[in-house]
């Protein structure tokens, strides 16, 4: 079992991109990640920036630099394939210390150093919808009048689009470890306790099987709370006859997994039980419909009109899925206007959300695209679960 990517598959990330810079003349190609979202930097080095922010940039020939801030860089050495590391006033922390005793670089050194003294003159850009201002600045500064930026997303997404072997073994056991968590929560919650406390004994389970931290900021509401499709847990007190959602996700190895299930202590009223039955009934069909080959909207389109077609098109907020991996929601979206062809190795989130005026609710597993269809990271509590 392998806790982490082989540096091999990391040389392999970083060969494939040179070999797009080649194809599309471009002399560099520059990604950024912050501590949130840590992502495309993590993809091409490991190095999860705390505090600071990151960047790696990959020459058309010749090695990667990581790029970090200034009081990063034993701690990116202990964690970084990449072995060539700049520091940079660019990447500091928000708090923006002038450290006066510490040498840095500039994006002009970094841009020399990967060129022979040339200069970069066409620099495809990843990441800019995070980019921050002194990291543009900088770039900007560097180039000159001369250079130009390409926004090029797509480089890096298209390549984290399909996973290998390693990153859904790596996903798989994400999965595994957030199942025993939440079934160890389950056998341990009751009524009168608030939403961090049983967030509490949630992530210390998780843990304690193995993972290496959350994958974000797991979901424990009840009540009105779980109309949010985005939430965090709070002090209120959970009571008998709320619905409380859960989501529940680690991260392991550098990849994330969610299991999302609503749950009530005593017996569901009809209603409330009739729509999320509702729920879980368009949440398997979703999975049912996944094939490679097809348009991903076609997808969405089926999951509307089921909505749709049981009179529920005012719960609908949207769906079906959303790509992940690294990130637990990453590119691509399934949505209605998505035009690309689902692939084998596709790995996706299928997010299930019903909202109303009075409660809302999620089913959501991850899977991963197959020829027959899809396989499903987890499987646990695919029912009406009643404390």
């Amino acid at each position: 079992m392998i806790r982490e990517i082989p540096e091999s598959e990391f040389q392999e990330r970083i060969r494939r991109i040179q070999e797009k810079l080649a194809i599309h003349d471009l002399d560099a190609y520059l990604v950024h990640s912050n501590e949130a979202d840590h992502a495309n930097v993590r993809y091409l080095s490991d190095h999860w920036p705390i505090f600071e922010t990151a960047g790696v940039i990959v020459p058309k020939e010749g090695d990667p630099i990581l790029l970090i801030g200034p009081e990063a860089e034993p701690f990116a050495r202990d964690k970084s394939k990449i072995k060539k590391i700049r520091k940079l006033l660019a990447y500091r922390e928000s708090a923006e210390p002038e450290y006066p005793d510490i040498e840095v670089c500039t994006f002009r050194d970094v841009f020399d150093e990967i060129s022979q003294g040339k200069g970069v003159r066409r620099l495809g850009l990843g990441d800019y919808a995070i980019l921050p201002m002194p990291v543009y600045d900088g770039i900007k500064e560097a180039l000159g009048n001369k250079g130009e930026i390409i926004l090029a997303e797509w480089i890096i997404s298209n390549m984290r689009m399909i996973k290998s072997e390693n990153e859904i073994i790596l996903m798989r056991e994400a999965h595994r470890i957030s199942e025993l968590a939440f079934e160890d929560t389950l056998k341990v919650i009751k009524p009168g306790m608030t939403g961090k406390e049983v967030l509490g004994i949630l992530y210390e389970s998780m843990y304690r099987h193995g993972a290496e931290c959350e994958a974000f900021p797991n979901y424990v509401f009840a009540g009105q709370k779980t109309r949010n499709a985005i939430g965090r847990a709070t002090y209120d007190v959970i009571e008998k006859g709320q619905l409380i959602q859960f989501c529940v996700g680690a991260r392991f190895g550098g990849y994330a997994s969610s299991v999302g299930r609503p749950v009530i202590f005593g017996k569901m009223p009809t209603e409330m039980r009739k729509k999320v039955e509702f729920g879980l009934d368009a949440h398997k069909r979703t999975l049912e419909w996944i094939q490679v080959g097809m348009p991903a909207k076609e997808v969405a389109i089926k999951f509307y009109e089921y909505f749709l077609e049981h009179g529920y098109a005012s719960n609908y907020l949207y769906g079906p899925c959303h790509g992940t991996g690294i990130i637990e929601v990453e590119k691509p979206w399934v949505e209605k206007t998505s035009d690309y062809p689902l692939r084998e190795n596709m790995t996706f989130m299928a997010d299930t959300f019903f909202t109303s005026e009075e409660y809302g609710f999620r089913w959501e597993d991850g899977f991963r695209v197959t020829k027959e269809g899809c396989e499903v990271f987890s499987s646990i509590y695919s029912e009406i679960v009643e404390l």
